[in-house]
């Protein structure tokens, strides 16, 4: 079996070391055959942006031999060999804008090196343009122009506005110089995660394509399910006795943690590639892979200081056209709107493309986590920057013991010891935050926690299935636990559930979980519960 790399992004060395490489060189070839083309492309971190763009290089330096069997060396491409200018923001050094530009300076005097050229030392824009025209009056020909991570620089500085901002213009002068030198380029293409609309290379660089949901485009990172039973079928087929399960178990499985990533609403849904690598090369363990590689700390602050919980993230909408106006300013932690912070969830990763609801006038759709790994970590997290604490194996282990069992009063008595580590500063006077964190609670123990579940009659805050056990779960704030099963009880809400139950051999708890905010609580100040007979 080939190995697979999960570390290596240079073409080159993947090639070199036989390792496992799905095709997507037929998407290059597209890009590369429209003329003098200049294209964008926003896809998630650890999504192959890095691979893509040394791939490119490697062909613009007309290294043919590498491309064996491959799509683009048996079409009709005339592997023309162009002087290449590859900068890649994710290698700088981005503690401070000085940093920055002396880890830029620092490249394109390199790249000018490997050409037999000299440019001065000038700020970056007057050497990125002389870098440019000399390559092209050196060889005579047209200069491929590849730019990685173009908005690192300001992602890693998101958590205050003001740093961020100087970044972007910073940044933005220095892309500039592209519009300016379109007669010495042969191709331009420039990868990130996000795309602001202020900075100046969408807002005055207008012959750049963006093809970051053209359906054309829409798997050309990532695996379909095509590609990953086509190249790794040997590895499922390991794996299939390492993980005991059947082929079609095993890939059921692997579809519900790593795949659903949906980037344009025609496109099919793909899978993580650095969670499939890893996952066949930690032997078939089903686990948390692409997110630990990077916790988002700065999306966890925007959503603590914003008081957003798990459940605000369900049932998010977004219009195609609003990534038109996704500004840096408006991710001001202290105040980003619901769209923003919805934009942002979306072009890192976190929220993926589950329905459209409609075509016209503006593309709008439904989103959803894109699949377990990522729902589950995101929850974890999100848990674990409102506690203040990381929730241990062993109160996660005892909390589901319990449910399991049917010993509510051990149940409340982990639950009201976690609630009681939740600084005071961030917690919310409404119900829905609680109902949040138990729900966020409940999902780490691995448990199936519906919330909003509606009836004929109304809605149950929450359905707690523990096997044996089915809760049914009314939450209320400042009012007695009597209320909520009063509430339980009136809008007959075990009803729905009494023949299922029965048939699984449950065992329906009625149970009315009773918030305060006095300040000198702050926890669950009551519960009670009732079992149905």
């Amino acid at each position: 079996m080939k190995p697979i790399s999960t570390s290596i992004y240079t073409f080159e060395d993947l090639i070199k070391y036989n390792c496992v490489y799905v095709d997507k060189t037929k998407y290059l070839y597209n890009l590369l055959t429209a003329p003098k083309g200049q294209f964008f492309c926003a896809r998630p971190r650890r999504f192959g942006k890095s691979l893509t763009i040394s791939t490119l290089e490697a062909i613009f330096k007309g290294k043919r031999e590498l491309f064996k069997g491959l799509f683009i060396d048996k079409s009709d491409y005339s592997w023309d060999i162009h002087p290449v200018i590859h900068i890649d923001f994710a290698r700088a050094d981005m503690a401070t804008l000085d940093t920055v530009i002396l880890s830029l300076k620092s490249t394109l005097c390199r790249i000018a090196k490997d050409y037999g050229i000299k440019i001065n030392d000038n700020p970056p824009t007057v050497m990125f343009a002389d870098l440019i025209a000399n390559l092209y009056d050196k060889t005579g020909t047209d200069v491929a122009l590849l730019i990685d991570e173009y908005d690192k620089p300001i992602l890693e500085h998101i958590d205050n506005l003001d740093d961020a901002e100087r970044y972007r213009d910073f940044i933005a002068n220095f892309y500039q110089i592209i519009k300016g030198s379109e007669r010495y380029l042969r191709f331009v293409f420039l990868t990130g995660v996000t795309k602001f609309s202020k900075v100046s290379i969408f807002s005055k660089l207008n012959n750049l394509t963006d093809i970051t949901m053209d359906p054309d485009y829409g798997t050309m990172f990532g695996y379909t399910q095509e590609e990953l039973e086509e190249n790794f079928a040997d590895r499922i087929e390991a794996s299939t006795e390492e993980a005991g399960l059947t082929r079609e178990e095993l890939l059921r499985n692997m579809k519900v943690w790593y795949d659903g990533y949906k980037f344009t609403s025609k496109s099919a849904t793909v899978y993580n590639p650095v969670s499939v690598g890893e996952f066949f090369n930690s032997h078939a363990a089903f686990d948390n892979y692409w997110f630990a590689t990077g916790t988002p700390t700065f999306l966890m602050k925007i959503l603590k200081n914003n008081h957003i919980v798990l459940t605000d993230l369900t049932e998010r909408i977004l219009s195609k056209n609003s990534f038109n106006n996704f500004n840096l300013e408006d991710l001001n932690t202290t105040s980003p709107n619901d769209e923003r912070l919805t934009q942002l969830l979306f072009q890192s990763g976190y929220l993926t493309i589950d329905t459209v609801l409609w075509r016209s006038p503006d593309e709008t759709y439904q989103l959803r986590f894109p699949n377990k790994e990522v729902a589950y970590s995101f929850e974890r997290n999100l848990l674990v920057t409102y506690a203040n604490k990381s929730a241990s194996v062993d109160d996660i282990a005892r909390i589901r013991l319990a449910a399991m069992k049917g010993d509510t009063e051990k149940m409340m008595e982990k639950m009201k010891e976690f609630f009681s580590a939740l600084p005071y500063d961030i917690q919310v006077k409404e119900e829905k935050y609680y109902q949040s964190i138990v729900y966020t609670i409940f999902r780490m123990c691995n448990m199936t926690m519906m919330a909003e579940v509606s009836t004929n009659i109304g809605r149950i805050d929450g359905v707690l299935d523990g096997g044996k056990h089915l809760y049914i779960i009314e939450f209320k704030l400042n009012k007695s636990a009597d209320v909520a099963l009063d509430q339980i009880d009136e809008k007959k809400y075990t009803e729905k559930f009494i023949i299922p139950a029965k048939e699984k051999g449950q065992t329906i708890h009625k149970l009315g979980i009773s918030f305060s905010y006095d300040a000198k609580n702050r926890n669950v100040t009551e519960w009670k519960e009732e079992i149905v007979k």
